[in-house]
């Protein structure tokens, strides 16, 4: 179980093909207020305690998909209580919610905040906004989705860089604007395990190397 359950948090396992329904509205709006939440306390937190809190919630995301994985009938339940916040395939798979901590452990304790904190930004805000603008666009697909989401996406990222660097919550560097491109093409590509990890992951570190 304990090997199934590495894979399917490094690889994501195989998920449903073919279109799905669109997000429930209140699964969108835990997506924007949980995964804003964890860039807005990192901004006002000390580092260390940041990162000790992340620890906290990260291993608690971990162990509970651990838990109903090995019995059934919490992951029943789970799936009951918490239905209106996840994907019908999540009874099988790791949580977005727990990607979506554990990549801001990562972020924060290897990047820090002036990289985290707007990676994690791009995630809340600007997944919701590709989802929303790419159900209302007409077009081409990739893989299902638009590249007009993909624009709304980087637009709202950029958008979001903008007023983080005018509020003084993180310094200005140019390499934010192109984690805000980069956080839009992974979106749009789709890459394994999960968008809720691989978005600020992949947004943070090309912003890292670029001197963010």
């Amino acid at each position: 179980m304990l090997q199934r359950y590495t894979n399917l948090l490094l690889f994501g396992g195989e998920r449903r093909s073919g279109a799905t329904a669109p997000p429930k509205v209140w699964r969108r709006l835990f997506h924007i207020s949980a995964g804003s939440s964890i860039p807005i306390v990192g901004i006002f937190l000390a580092h260390d305690w940041m990162i000790a809190a992340m620890v906290v919630v990260a291993g608690g995301g971990l162990a509970i998909d651990l838990a109903r994985f090995n019995f059934g009938w919490l992951n029943r339940h789970y799936m009951r209580w918490l239905a209106p916040l996840l994907k019908s395939d999540e009874s099988a798979h790791i949580t977005g919610a727990t990607y979506m901590v554990v990549a801001g452990l990562l972020l924060f304790l290897l990047y820090g905040k002036d990289v985290a904190v707007p990676a994690m930004f791009f995630l809340s805000l600007g997944d919701p906004a590709a989802a929303v603008a790419g159900s209302r666009l007409r077009g081409p697909r990739f893989r299902g989705k638009s590249p007009g989401g993909t624009l709304a996406f980087v637009g709202v990222g950029a958008a979001t860089a903008a007023v983080l660097v005018a509020a003084g919550g993180i310094d200005h560097h140019w390499a934010l604007w192109v984690g805000a491109v980069v956080a839009g093409l992974v979106e749009l590509a789709s890459i394994p395990p999960d968008d809720n990890f691989t978005i600020p992951i992949l947004a943070g570190t090309a912003m890292y190397l670029m001197g963010a």
